[in-house]
């Protein structure tokens, strides 16, 4: 071995010997215990009882080293300590203490945590149910009837009370005054005087000083005060009047120079009585859960009375801990900082022998860089090889791949070819029909296959001129024009549109003589398409205008179309000049994506550049910059003749908009149907079709379609799935979940006709799926079938329906009644399972009086408001009576029963069997 390497290896194994003495050192440190952490919801912060709380938990955590607690304080605002509760479950909290603001509210939040797995900890008030892990505080009536107790047998002299409330919706200051008033039944006790202190130090004091002011002659025994900090300002405002020999009482006892201990011992106040926070049952409850140990779930706080007698000892007591707690915080300070001392000193030993680790890994590297080296050597050879061998198969696949794609070209090419001639034998025979004087009938017809065959036209001569772009075979042929003339020829195509739409159509140029050089059948063709989708996203009473200047200082001419439609995002402007790209809102979604992606390539051969600017729901504007002169075309870039001998794209162009037949056919039937498509032409041909049977109403977006099958309550409703700005399945989703639709039929008529779509659109819960194109007939033969079977379907059931015998059988009601009733449904089940609900809160959601509720009710059902919601509750009965998910108990209370019995004796007395006996037969 060469002597070099020999001592490096020495080196290399007293480093190792002494690194793995290091790893062995840091091994046996002691592991840090497991943290917990603790998310306190406190209703409200401001006031000493609260803080008192705090401060017990604070000092009951010195016990527990490995608890954390975390306090948001919810400002007395419920909403606010809802979100303080989801706050700490994101953060993952290990457990939860809750001081609920207000028990209704804060109810379901504290349920949800508790079902996800977090234990909870309510303190001070219940909640509305018993899903929480333990409950800790003081029983607020238990206080008060000790109270009375302690009054009783200390003052029996004394009767008069002056009692200073809280906040007297509060269930504290209720509890507190239905416990003494109980206390002191039978006794000469009277509660002469009562004011709304409402908790708060300085209201109280407010208000009792304006009672003594304008209460001279007012005399009483004894004040009692739902908490100290209001019995102190009565104490002082007493001292303050003169008013001497009056006892005052109040409740809370906490610790403090401004508390109600420090008040007895004062004389300010002659007692009161301990309310205990519970903030170190609290902490010790939650150390007990977290570590697996047993625990009450009901923790319910006792209480006790101080006064003169007892006062002293107390207050030493609560000084006593108060000055232990001070020397604990102290002390963990200190072994805080030693701590910190030892985990630098331990991280700069750990720091180095990492350094250590890294030197000697780097010597291990280079000898086994040295050793390796020839080994990769030798597979760098093997694998230049297999590297030039698959470059040589990548080569040949290429080639195939090349000539796949020219097939494919040329495949394409000669369809779209094929396109031309069918569409020209329809053209042709369409335009001499609509020229004949004998088939007026059809006109609207033949004028809407004309439009939708030049637009077919249009479409093949995009692929085509895309084709050619492709091979480089659409040279480019220049000449000098005008530039006004050239425009105001194309926007004439354009003006009938324009008037019918009562659009503002305008050429913007303050030099009528400009000329410049350009191809102007890719010009027409760039400025037609981009015409084209301006008018197609502008609004009736819009504007479209066209602006042509000169750049002077970049010597370009600017062409502008400027237009106020539904505008683009940033990612649509992004994306707009892409082959097949459609925007991701509004009508964009159903074009091919082809004409722009063409304007630019048309603009782009002819040395010119286009761009857009647009800001979403306000304009849009797309300019075109063209190099003025023609010094950057070549030679065999020049048009030799005029250009208005070439064929130009606008000749092609149809109006999208059609006169309308102003004949009305008379409908034939009494049943309605909401067509739901955004496409006009779609729209009129079905209006057309179908109001010869039925009454037609029609929507173009979702919220007008919502809102017309809400109010009128077709009898069916057809949708198309791709509506602007909304996808047709979340409107269907909404129809079937609202109870004013959800029995409404609908029919699916969508050009998506993938299994997929077809699956996705059933499960949606339609009744039929046909796809574009369809036949009229069949959609008239589904419509009548479905309409027919729903009649056979209500018939069959209608002595299962809550509907009295007296009305008719094929009685019709108004569309006002079918509104009223879907809207008298709906209220009576979202209200079902509450048995106190009635004919009030009927009124109060419909804002009818009893007397019209009762009317339109009997009129429409032939039934009593009460009777109906009885018959209501037996049918959902019913149901839920044919699985055995739910006892019979539970079924009464889910249909508004109070109680399991009265269920029993009126099911028993409808249907003649109880409903146990009806469960039974039902599963035979």
């Amino acid at each position: 071995m060469h002597p070099n390497i020999a001592r490096m290896t020495s080196v290399f194994r007293s480093t190792l010997t002494y690194i793995l003495l290091l790893f062995l050192l840091i091994a046996c440190e002691p592991k840090e215990e497991k943290k917990f952490v603790i998310g306190f919801s406190q209703c409200v912060s401001n006031d000493a009882w609260r803080q008192a709380m705090h401060e017990e938990m604070y000092r009951e955590l010195s016990f527990y080293p490995t608890l954390q607690l975390e306090i948001k304080d919810a400002k007395g605002n419920s909403e606010t300590q809802i979100e303080n509760i989801r706050e700490f479950q994101k953060m993952g909290v290990d457990l939860l203490i809750v001081s609920p603001n207000e028990s209704e509210p804060i109810t379901g939040i504290v349920e949800e945590v508790f079902r996800s797995g977090i234990p909870v900890i309510v303190i001070d008030r219940k909640i509305n149910s018993n899903q929480y892990s333990a409950y800790i505080g003081g029983d607020n009536y238990e206080i008060g009837q000790t109270v009375g107790q302690y009054i009783k047998n200390t003052y029996p002299g004394y009767s008069d009370i002056l009692e200073i409330w809280g906040l007297r919706g509060s269930s504290p200051a209720k509890d507190r005054h239905q416990g003494l008033q109980q206390a002191l039944e039978g006794t000469d006790f009277e509660f002469k005087y009562q004011i709304e202190g409402e908790w708060e130090r300085e209201v109280a004091k407010e208000r009792f000083r304006k009672f003594l002011t304008d209460n001279r002659d007012a005399s009483f025994d004894l004040i009692f005060c739902h908490n100290d900090v209001m019995a102190i300002s009565a104490g002082e405002l007493c001292k303050e009047f003169g008013i001497e020999n009056v006892k005052i009482i109040g409740i809370d006892a906490l610790p403090g120079p401004r508390a109600g201990l420090q008040a007895v011992s004062d004389g300010i106040l002659d007692a009161t009585f301990f309310y205990p926070t519970g903030g170190d049952k609290a902490i010790e409850t939650a150390w007990r859960i977290l570590s697996n140990e047993n625990y009450e779930k009901e923790n319910l706080l006792q209480t006790a009375a101080v006064d003169f007698s007892n006062v002293r000892i107390m207050k030493q007591q609560t000084d006593r801990i108060i000055n232990q707690q001070a020397n604990i915080s102290r002390q963990t300070e200190m072994i805080a900082s030693q701590i910190e001392i030892y985990q630098s000193q331990r991280g700069l030993l750990i720091v180095f022998g990492i350094t250590l680790f890294v030197a000697i890994g780097s010597l291990v590297y280079v000898f086994k860089s040295l050793k390796d080296k020839q080994v990769i050597n030798e597979e760098l050879k093997k694998k230049n090889g297999e590297i030039l061998s698959q470059q040589e198969q990548i080569i040949e696949y290429s080639q195939k791949a090349e000539q796949a794609t020219q097939h494919k070209l040329e495949f394409f090419t000669n369809v779209s070819h094929e396109f031309r001639t069918p569409l020209t034998l329809i053209q042709g025979p369409v335009e001499e029909m609509l020229n004949s004087k004998d088939i007026p009938q059809y006109k609207d017809d033949l004028l809407l296959i004309r439009k939708n065959t030049y637009r077919l036209l249009r479409l093949v001569n995009q692929l085509m001129d895309f084709r050619k772009i492709d091979h480089g075979h659409m040279g480019v042929k220049v000449s000098e024009l005008a530039l006004v003339p050239f425009f105001e020829e194309i926007m004439s195509v354009f003006t009938k549109t324009a008037n019918t739409n009562h659009i503002r159509f305008k050429l913007l140029c303050e030099e009528p003589g400009l000329k410049l050089w350009f191809d102007p059948v890719m010009m027409d063709k760039v400025v037609f398409n981009l015409l084209s989708n301006s008018f197609k996203f502008t609004p009736s009473k819009g504007f479209i205008y066209i602006r042509i200047f000169q750049d002077i200082l970049k010597h370009e001419v600017v062409i502008q179309v400027e237009d106020n439609g539904e505008g683009m995002d940033q990612e649509e402007i992004l994306h707009v000049f892409d082959r097949f790209y459609q925007g991701n809102s509004g009508i964009r979604k159903v074009g091919t994506g082809l004409g722009l992606a063409l304007a630019k390539e048309l603009v782009e051969a002819q040395h010119g550049q286009i761009n857009v600017r647009s800001r979403l729901g306000e304009s849009t504007v797309f300019e075109i910059r063209m190099k003025m002169g023609n010094a950057h075309f070549g030679k065999d870039e020049f048009l030799a003749t005029d250009y208005r001998g070439l064929i130009l794209d606008h000749e092609s162009y149809v109006s999208e908009f059609l006169e309308k037949n102003s004949s009305k056919e008379t409908p034939q039937s009494e049943k309605t149907i909401l067509v739901i498509e955004d496409d006009a032409d779609i729209r009129e041909y079905l209006r057309k079709g179908l109001s010869g049977r039925y009454q037609i109403l029609e929507a173009q977006d979702v919220e007008t379609a919502f809102s017309k099958a809400t109010d009128m309550v077709p009898d069916l409703i057809t949708c198309d799935l791709m509506i602007k700005n909304e996808n047709g399945l979340d409107l269907i989703s909404r129809l079937k979940k609202d109870p004013r639709t959800a029995s409404i039929p609908v029919i699916v008529i969508s050009a998506k006709s993938s299994q997929e779509d077809l699956l996705e659109g059933i499960k949606s819960g339609v009744e039929d799926y046909m796809t574009k194109p369809f036949s009229m007939t069949v959609l008239l033969e589904r419509i009548n079938a479905i309409l027919l079977n729903r009649s056979k379907i209500e018939q069959h059931f209608l002595h299962a329906l809550p509907v009295s015998e007296n009305k008719a059988v094929d009685g019709k009601p108004e569309k006002s009644d079918k509104k009223f009733i879907n809207s008298f449904n709906s209220v009576i089940e979202k209200h079902l399972s509450n048995p106190d609900f009635g004919v009030n809160d009927i009124c109060m959601e419909l804002g009818l009086s009893r007397g019209q509720l009762y009317r339109k009710v009997k009129s429409a059902l032939g039934y009593s408001v009460n009777d109906y919601i009885n018959k209501v509750r037996l049918k959902k009965a019913k149901f839920l009576l044919g699985n055995k998910e739910h006892s019979i108990a539970e079924i009464a209370f889910q249909t508004g029963f109070k109680t399991a019995a009265y269920f029993s004796t009126v099911f028993k007395n409808t249907y003649d069997l109880t409903p146990s006996e009806f469960r039974e037969k039902l599963l035979e």
